[in-house]
């Protein structure tokens, strides 16, 4: 019922579109400008740009989980932040 909309999140319509198509296996990235509908509160923006990187689908066991440690450490390795340690719980 709304006259206009705007992109509010990535996860969610990736969620649709790999519903939606049947798919079995799907892996993307985005970076995208998203709004957020409601009045956020105080430190958080109404217009912000998410990264969103989403594996969805069947795959060999704990090969998603291994992609996801290796794009956070290739990241942190271009940031050049200096060290750090993975620490598991």
């Amino acid at each position: 019922g709304e006259l206009c909309s705007l992109r509010y999140d990535l996860t969610v319509p990736f969620a649709r579109y790999v519903a939606m198509n049947g798919l079995t296996s799907f892996k993307r990235y985005q970076i995208a400008k998203v709004y957020r509908r409601d009045n956020p509160s105080k430190g958080r923006y109404r217009e912000f740009y998410q990264c969103d990187f989403d594996i969805a689908g069947k795959f060999e066991k704990m090969g998603p989980d291994f992609e996801v440690i290796k794009i956070l450490t290739e990241l942190l390795d271009e940031l050049k932040i200096g060290d750090y340690e993975v620490i598991s719980s």
